[in-house]
């Protein structure tokens, strides 16, 4: 399982040798890629946060978010106290 760009590259280029030689069809190919595309998706996005997150008034500012309870979301205390 690629976890970095490189090893995403590797993957890609593996995929690619194997269309080459028929070993899979294009459909499997596009799906690979597009997997893989998601798993760049994540990569980008936890390295922009880990680039803010080194702002301490922005990691404090992303920490209350985090635990603010948002209208469209249930209540995670009251749904414990009226579970109990």
């Amino acid at each position: 399982m690629p976890v970095n760009t490189k090893s995403m590259f590797a993957t890609l280029c593996e995929y690619m040798e194997k269309l080459d030689n028929n070993d899979i069809d294009v459909s499997q190919a596009i799906a690979m890629s597009k997997l893989i595309g998601q798993a760049n998706n994540l990569l980008t996005y936890e390295l922009r946060r880990a680039v803010l997150m080194s702002n301490p008034d922005i990691k404090k500012e992303h920490r209350g978010l985090e635990l603010k309870n948002f209208d469209s979301l249930p209540d995670r205390q009251n749904s414990k106290s009226s579970s109990s």
